[in-house]
């Protein structure tokens, strides 16, 4: 056990936040499948076995074989629902309209069906699991009406397994599982930093662009941002309009510099596709950002609609942060709380002390610094 444990702390240490992410997903999805087949089966055949007839079919279910034809099943179409998934999520499918996505995503699930039972088959014909009468005795079976509870059944399970993984996405990964939980039924006090990201000139832009052509490039930005998010650990915690709020526990966003690190890598990459803005957009994307952190009151708020909500003076200094970028000429604007916690050698990194600034909605001044990159 203890050498499982290991191995387990060991995989995980090697791997990046999306990795983890996208294996955590899958690993849910593959149980979850296994469940739904096992469920299927209790409810159409377990559940009246005593009163079926004795035969090779019932000898099959008795044996303990029908486990592994659950289990290897459940494997399989799992992969590959988790697979078309993560590929639709990831390649232009994702761009086309909501009945497309669909579409596109119900015929990839049928074939996996097909593949799931095709592979069934030649590993039961391959090691002989099954004899020429139980496969004869199984198609005797298959009526109709069992056919058409099979896809009624399975429908309704991808709609709900679909349906849990948006709203997993929604949430954020693991929130999900704290709202099911209660965990922040009752609001609870957090140390977290949190990062204002807005475009610049978003006024004269979305004027220039037509709101349309505004929502494609907020659409674009935004996607751009989601590799940062994974790489320096950020959560997201609001897209506002053309503004993003970010997020990190503090322990997580002082390593390693994340929460610095990550607005520079998402300013580079923004930089690298310069080129693509420009020919699509005719502008060339720049986000300026305010930081703070401290204490905060996290709770599960609204009753039509849910969400976990932050409320806390550490907000509105970011937000007054970032809204002080344009006037002062700077990119990224930090409190003095946050210079405190960082380290006086930030790797590339520069620090200029602003001066003592008064923010609206405050009493009292605060020091405010700018981070760019070192000369």
């Amino acid at each position: 056990v203890q050498y499982s444990l290991n191995f387990t702390e060991y995989f995980y240490s090697i791997m990046d936040r999306k990795s983890k992410i996208i294996f955590e997903e899958w690993a849910f999805v593959i149980l979850a499948w296994i469940g739904i087949m096992y469920f299927y089966n209790i409810i159409t055949i377990w559940g009246y076995r005593s009163i079926l007839k004795e035969n090779v079919i019932t000898e099959y279910y008795d044996s303990g074989l029908v486990h592994f034809e659950l289990i290897l099943q459940g494997i399989v179409f799992g992969v590959l629902f988790a697979l078309i998934n993560t590929v639709t999520d990831k390649t232009e499918i994702r761009k086309k309209s909501f009945g497309a996505v669909i579409l596109i995503k119900s015929f990839f699930y049928l074939l996996s069906f097909a593949i799931a039972g095709i592979i069934t088959y030649v590993v039961y014909e391959v090691f002989g699991l099954m004899t020429e009468k139980m496969w004869q005795e199984s198609l005797n079976i298959i009526t109709p009406m069992n056919v058409l509870s099979m896809i009624i059944y399975f429908f309704a399970a991808i709609l709900f397994m679909n349906f849990i993984l948006q709203v997993n996405k929604k949430f954020g990964p693991g929130n999900l599982w704290k709202m099911i939980t209660g965990k922040y039924h009752s609001p609870r006090e957090d140390k977290k930093i949190f990062m204002f990201m807005d475009l610049q000139g978003s006024t004269t832009v979305a004027e220039n662009l037509g709101h349309n052509k505004y929502s494609q490039l907020m659409q674009n930005c935004f996607y751009d941002l989601t590799e940062i998010l994974l790489s320096y650990k950020a959560s997201v915690y609001q897209y506002v309009g053309d503004e993003v709020v970010l997020t990190w526990d503090m322990k997580r966003g002082l390593q390693n510099l994340n929460c610095i690190k990550a607005y520079f890598a998402f300013e580079r990459k923004l930089k690298s596709r310069e080129n693509y803005y420009l020919k699509n957009f005719k502008t060339a994307p720049f986000f300026k950002c305010g930081i703070d952190c401290g204490e905060v009151t996290v709770a599960e708020i609204g009753e039509i609609k849910r969400e976990i909500a932050y409320h806390g003076d550490v907000l509105n200094t970011a937000a007054r942060n970032e809204k002080k970028c344009t006037p002062l000429n700077k990119k990224m604007i930090i409190s003095e709380y946050l210079e405190k916690e960082l380290p006086e050698n930030m790797d590339g990194f520069s620090k200029e002390l602003i001066g003592e600034i008064e923010l609206k909605g405050k009493q009292g001044k605060i020091n405010l610094y700018s981070i760019d990159y070192s000369n």
